[in-house]
């Protein structure tokens, strides 16, 4: 167990001494989340009799955050996987995970009686989850340990830790991370400059978001236009449907060999009302008009169950060699994060061809702690290009 110098300092103060919220909040990769595969065991292991819940935004980001990287060091005996119960074994007990990002999550807790919480990304979940959580951590001696990057200074969570004095809140920046090269620190910096996620991010700081949403391609937009499609070693669509008032749209993205480049290919874009035939119609032909490419996955908004059916039975019927999913549905802050950081990278760059695509990476801007998102802009063509990249998003960063 190596921690660094503020981990051992959390460590011994929620461990030996905790307040019945231990909250860790701060930059990326600066530790915050590495100090909570330890310290749930520890308390999970100690616990007396009562539920016991781990939440997250979803149960799939709880499997990438906490899950995986334990099961890694502890092994899959002691750390288990998430049955379509929803009920997880961890360390000798029965343990409820659950999705919060939408209000419904919260039946899922009513009648509990928590003595211990762990909840990740909370700044993400649904604020009726967390007000059902508060209700359910009703002995004496429950605890609840969590973390999340910082959001908009107004957000309710942040007014709930301001508002309670049962709260151990610890602030983490990218520089408490001690384990992190120089060099790494400074390109994180770097990719995040002149944007909220800096404040947010490096600084850990609670920060109001403001004007552009990706100001670097925004202010030199032919910067990452590119002719150069060339070396792609295999590529994903993602599928945004539209409804009132919105577009339907597709993105082709594809990667270079070691993902050195995401590049925007091919899009799709109509404000028209379209029916289920001819949205199945339209990325059958979407698809053949790029089989020079190796077109590996399509990723579909996964709110139209309905409508991904169709597409899946559409693809099988017409022998195309893609397989159909719904889209994974991170936060949006961390798809955000994402592709600020490929800009930053100069990893980044759009096809001449997808204006569109173009066009919502130059508009996108902020709307309070939200992205704005009221038919003014193309919030589709983000949405499709997100949905193709989601699947990849941890190993292209890693790359």
């Amino acid at each position: 167990m190596r921690f660094t110098e503020k981990q051992y300092d959390v460590w011994s103060r929620t461990i030996f001494a905790p307040k019945r919220w231990n909250i860790s909040v701060g930059a990326v990769r600066s530790g915050k989340t590495h100090l909570d595969y330890y310290r749930i065991p520890y308390r999970i292991l100690n616990a007396g009799e009562g539920g016991i819940a781990i939440i997250g935004h979803t149960t799939g980001t709880l499997e990438r955050n906490i899950l995986s990287p334990m099961r890694k060091i502890y092994g899959a005996r002691r750390v288990g996987r998430i049955g379509g119960s929803g009920k997880v074994q961890l360390f000798g007990r029965t343990c409820t995970a659950i999705g919060a990002y939408t209000a419904a999550a919260a039946d899922k807790l009513r009648g509990m009686s928590l003595i211990y919480c762990y909840g990740d990304e909370i700044t993400t979940w649904s604020r009726e989850v967390f007000d059902m959580v508060k209700s359910r951590l009703d002995r004496p001696a429950s605890v609840f340990d969590g973390s999340c990057n910082p959001e908009s200074p107004t957000h309710w969570f942040k007014a709930f830790l301001d508002s309670t004095d049962q709260a151990d809140v610890t602030q983490f920046t990218i520089e408490d991370n001690t384990y992190l090269s120089r060099e790494f620190v400074d390109t994180l910096k770097a990719e995040y400059s002149g944007t909220v996620l800096y404040d947010r991010y490096i600084l850990g700081n609670w920060k109001a978001a403001e004007g552009s949403v990706y100001p670097l391609i925004a202010n030199a937009p032919r910067e990452y236009i590119t002719d150069d499609t060339s070396g792609i070693m295999c590529t994903d669509i993602g599928v945004d449907f539209g409804g009132t008032g919105s577009a339907t749209a597709f993105s082709l993205v594809g990667y270079t060999r070691g993902y050195k480049r995401v590049v925007t290919l091919d899009e799709y874009y109509t404000k028209s009302p379209i029916t289920p035939a001819d949205l199945e119609r339209e990325l059958v032909g979407f698809v053949r008009r790029n089989a020079r490419y190796n077109v590996h996955d399509i990723y579909c908004d996964s709110a139209e169950q309905l409508l991904i059916r169709g597409i899946r039975n559409a693809c099988a019927r017409e022998r195309l060699p893609v397989e159909v999913h719904g889209s994974r549905k991170f936060p949006i802050s961390e798809r955000i994060a994402f592709y600020t950081a490929l800009i930053g990278q100069r990893r980044f760059f759009i096809s001449r061809s997808c204006p569109h695509t173009l066009e919502a990476f130059c508009t996108a801007v902020y709307d309070g702690e939200r992205r704005l998102d009221d038919g003014t802009v193309n919030i589709d063509s983000l949405d499709a290009q997100e949905y193709a990249t989601e699947a990849r998003m941890r190993e292209i960063i890693d790359s």
